[in-house]
């Protein structure tokens, strides 16, 4: 039968585990910095994430972070020329398109930035570039939001496409979902051990 889905009986010895799992992971990404958890991001969640930057016309992609005081977001990755001065900066949590996707959890595209009266350009700025459009959607992993995906077009790089499109934002919105389950895989393996069986 096509479109079934299996699933795996839950066992009621597990239950209580589960959600002392859910607090020891929790404190873990609580007690670590934005660029400590980088370290979640395997080669091939990174591959996915700028194969999907490319594929809906973008001149680069960051993975934004919160701080464990949510009061900044923190970028972690980055896809672009610029990446060595972009990761690490610090987009105040109300301040900028970002903070509003991270404080709505909605996705947002915008194919006039510079229009925008939400948009803060400290960060196009420090790279001296001018931002024409971007994509920004939340990124969930660990039981909760911990941080958003944001994806833009630049006026300085050559040959990029004009604008965004509805379907580009549920590309970076389903690659951001696919993000979360393989960070969690790593996450749960690891918290159980069950990366150093075999």
């Amino acid at each position: 039968m096509t479109g079934a889905r299996t699933r795996l009986l839950r066992s009621p010895e597990f239950a209580r585990i589960g959600a002392e799992l859910e607090e020891h992971v929790d404190t873990w990404i609580r007690s670590s910095s934005p660029s400590e958890l980088i370290g979640l991001f395997d080669a091939v969640s990174i591959s996915l994430l700028k194969e999907a930057f490319a594929h809906v016309g973008g001149c680069e992609g960051t993975v934004w972070l919160a701080d464990s005081e949510e009061r900044n977001l923190v970028a972690v990755y980055n896809s672009g020329d610029d990446a060595v001065s972009l990761i690490g900066f610090e987009q105040p949590v109300g301040s900028g398109i970002i903070s509003m996707v991270y404080s709505q959890q909605q996705p947002y595209c915008e194919n006039n930035i510079g229009a925008s009266s939400g948009h803060d350009d400290t960060l196009d700025r420090k790279i001296e570039k001018h931002t024409t459009a971007m994509i920004a959607v939340p990124f969930y992993f660990a039981f909760g939001l911990r941080g958003v995906i944001s994806c833009v077009q630049l006026e300085e790089v050559e040959g990029s496409k004009d604008g965004f499109s509805s379907a580009d934002v549920e590309v970076i919105t389903r690659v951001s979902n696919i993000m979360e389950r393989l960070v969690n895989e790593t996450i749960f393996s690891n918290a159980l051990g069950l990366s150093d069986v075999g």
